[in-house]
């Protein structure tokens, strides 16, 4: 029998299951592990993940800059808003916070990710947020401690 590359492609694709490279803000990448983090506490099922995440971000950077970045008081508020959120999501699924709570609980994410991606690579995210003029028009933001 004779393939064509594209036939080959799709056999091995069918057989090992390729992930795809996005190019995120730093900010992102380390939100994700954060996200990864909380999941692991609530069930090992998530260890795995975190593992591979961890070690891929921990890849990049020299052990220097890795262990002020993953022991910095910005990257544990990361962790900390993520929880937050996935209460609130908890709760509102019985109706115990309102949709206005879990938003707002979304919103101090992206401010402990604007904190965590100033520090550390001295850029804005380049996410546009829309519709939370009212969080910093009245400069409501959550305590994460």
């Amino acid at each position: 029998m004779v393939y064509n590359l594209f036939d080959l492609f799709l056999f091995l694709n069918s057989i090992i299951k390729f992930m795809i490279t996005l190019k995120v803000d730093e900010a992102y990448a380390f939100d994700y592990l954060s996200i990864l983090e909380v999941k692991k506490q609530k069930s090992s099922n998530a260890n795995s993940a975190w593992e591979n995440c961890f070690y891929n971000l921990q890849s990049q950077f020299d052990s220097e800059k890795w262990l002020s970045i993953i022991n910095s008081e910005e990257y544990k508020n990361m962790i900390k808003a993520n929880s937050l959120t996935f209460e609130a999501v908890d709760k509102a699924k019985n109706n115990e916070v309102s949709a206005q709570y879990v938003d707002y609980c979304n919103y101090q994410r992206h401010i402990a990710k604007e904190n965590f991606q100033k520090k550390f690579f001295n850029t804005n995210l380049s996410e546009l947020k829309i519709g939370y003029e009212k969080y910093v028009d009245n400069n409501h933001t959550a305590s994460l401690t």
